[in-house]
């Protein structure tokens, strides 16, 4: 059996499945045991897919050194990226009015070093952007 078989068979199970839920939610409204199944369901195909995913990944990046090196750079730049946010990032307790804690001390941090990544990474390509533009009106 080649892959696509084997794709398109489990693509039809799954299928039946999540009709037979969605048939006997839809039969009972009240039936909160079955939404729960399709959550379920849900999140089986979601880590799935995910796994399925890193797995093709990192196949394809050993096949090749070139990409391998490739990926690693990028991850620690990446890495380098996040850390640096970290550093810049304060942690501070946020209390409401009420005087209930709403995020800890390393939980805001971390909301912070968040921040600053997207920050930073929106700045890199908006500059690749910028670079890419120039460089090709240039060699016109």
């Amino acid at each position: 059996m080649n892959l696509q078989k084997i794709m398109n068979i489990g693509i039809a199970l799954v299928s039946v499945i999540g009709l037979v839920f969605w048939v006997l939610i839809a039969k009972d409204q009240t039936n909160e045991g079955m939404i729960s199944n399709m959550i379920w369901l849900g999140k089986i195909l979601v880590y799935a897919a995910a796994a399925i995913a890193v797995l093709f990944s990192i196949k394809n990046l050993a096949s090749s050194p070139a990409k391998l090196k490739m990926a690693l750079i990028v991850i620690v730049g990446l890495l380098a990226i996040v850390g640096i946010s970290y550093g810049m990032s304060s942690g501070t307790e946020v209390v409401s009015n009420t005087g209930k804690l709403m995020a800890t001390e390393g939980a805001s941090k971390w909301v912070g070093t968040g921040l600053r990544v997207v920050y930073i990474l929106f700045a890199i390509s908006i500059a690749s952007i910028v670079f890419g533009g120039i460089k090709k009106a240039l060699n016109k």
